[in-house]
């Protein structure tokens, strides 16, 4: 497989490096040299300097060959055009990131792909839709779904005073009766550990399971932590994001949106009729505090500049909000979330870079978790499968791995040792990062 990508600024890195490792065949090109000259240091694939919308330079990367091309550009009018040059030139499939949610939103209407474009993302509705989520299950740090919510990934920490605290994984299973859901995999102080029976819980823990689409409050039940109710929202940011967040969430929550400029303050007012909007600049403390911010449930901050919204989220949980979630720019800050005391911290660049390999780029990884050493895979047995009919204690899986839950025929099944394996199963694998390749041969 072929992939061009325009564009080497943090998604266009990101999201190669995500490619690298399934795939070889990868070019990226960009207007600037000091994008490649990181990507040459980093990643093992070619790079070339040019203008993305120039004939010369998208014959260079060889577009008329290749079975993807991504316009990841900071411009949305280059994203555009060079991908409906791509597809003239050949490329079989095209992708273009857009900033204007309206497209997003009509995109049916507009049909983009009558001009060559098959396929348009928004890092900013991405990110909006991610706080979506979390928001409506706030309890959580994170939630992901697979198979249109067939099976989730669920993140959450462990409450301090957890009944979990001190017993084995083995001990807890009088928890989880029905077998609803599984402990996959467990952050403790930046270390990734894939457990077994003997694995004791201990406090701070980050835990990753995998469920059903209905087994979210058998969760809570199973580690003890306080359910959340959000009634009150304080959005901070007139921002994409926080403009969509308003729409979405008004028949939710009532929202009070806070825009530091005026003229942007009076265009979302009209625009947003059921959201209170607020002029002024959540930096000054006194400001919140007028606002009488330890009133709201929950507090978003997505301002374009992340130093503002994560400062911002630190004065929330010092006035005792019960759930923070602050957009940043940094990727690397997202390991650090429980140490600011955020409760989660989101980067719109990564979400569209892990949606595009999810949804489109079609390998045996589903996602990378940010903060943890662990894959999400899936191996669907056709039949030559050696595995077929195999009972899943019966498999000699490596150490660092789990087998977490299987897809069969539209349903999701939380799978344990005596649960035993079919052809067309679509089987889904938490794995340690060093352990994946010894993963993908023993489904081979």
């Amino acid at each position: 497989m072929k992939i061009v990508i325009a564009g080497g600024g943090d998604i266009g890195f990101y999201f190669a490096k995500l490619l690298e490792q399934e795939y070889k065949n990868i070019v990226l090109i960009d207007s600037q040299k000091e994008n490649l000259k990181s990507v040459e240091t980093n990643l093992g694939i070619a790079t070339i300097l040019g203008d993305s919308t120039s004939y010369k330079t998208l014959v260079e990367a060889g577009v008329e060959s290749c079975n993807y091309f991504i316009g990841f550009t900071s411009s949305e009018s280059v994203n555009v055009l060079s991908c409906i040059l791509a597809k003239k030139l050949g490329a079989k499939h095209t992708v273009a990131r857009i900033s204007n949610m309206e497209y997003i939103l009509n995109k049916e209407t507009l049909n983009f792909k009558l001009n060559g474009i098959d396929d348009i993302i928004s890092p900013e509705f991405l990110a909006a839709r991610e706080i979506e989520q979390i928001l409506k299950e706030p309890s959580l740090t994170e939630s992901t779904e697979i198979e249109d919510g067939k099976l989730k990934v669920i993140g959450l920490h462990l409450d301090i005073n957890s009944r979990l605290i001190g017993k084995t994984l083995a001990d807890s299973a009088k928890y989880n009766i029905a077998n609803s859901f599984m402990v996959a995999a467990i952050l403790r102080s930046g270390k990734t550990i894939i457990p077994n029976g003997r694995t004791v819980f201990e406090t701070g823990d980050y835990l990753y399971f995998i469920s059903t689409d209905k087994t979210t409050r058998q969760i809570f039940d199973f580690t003890g932590n306080p359910q959340i109710e959000i009634k009150n929202l304080l959005i901070v940011g007139g921002s994409r994001t926080g403009e969509y967040l308003a729409h979405k969430l008004n028949k939710n929550f009532k929202i009070t949106l806070i825009e530091k400029d005026q003229a942007k303050c009076n265009e979302l007012a009209l625009r947003l009729e059921q959201t209170q909007v607020v002029h002024g600049d959540c930096t000054n403390t006194k400001l919140l505090e007028e606002e009488r911010i330890g009133n709201y449930d929950a507090f978003v901050s997505v301002t374009g500049n992340s130093e503002t919204n994560l400062l911002s989220c630190i004065v929330a949980k010092h006035h005792n909000v019960t759930k923070t979630i602050a957009l940043i720019e940094n990727i690397g800050l997202i390991d650090y979330s429980q140490n600011l005391g955020i409760d989660t911290l989101l980067n719109k660049k990564l979400a569209a870079a892990n949606f595009l390999f999810k949804k489109i780029i079609k390998g045996n990884k589903l996602s990378f978790l940010i903060g943890i050493d662990a894959e999400i895979l899936e191996f669907k047995l056709d039949n030559n499968s050696n595995l077929i009919n195999k009972k899943i204690k019966d498999i000699n899986f490596p150490e660092n791995a789990i087998i977490g839950g299987v897809i069969r025929n539209g349903t999701g099944y939380i799978t344990l040792g005596d649960f035993t394996l079919e052809e067309d199963d679509k089987v889904l694998v938490f794995s340690e990062s060093q352990s994946s390749s010894k993963v993908i041969s023993l489904f081979k």
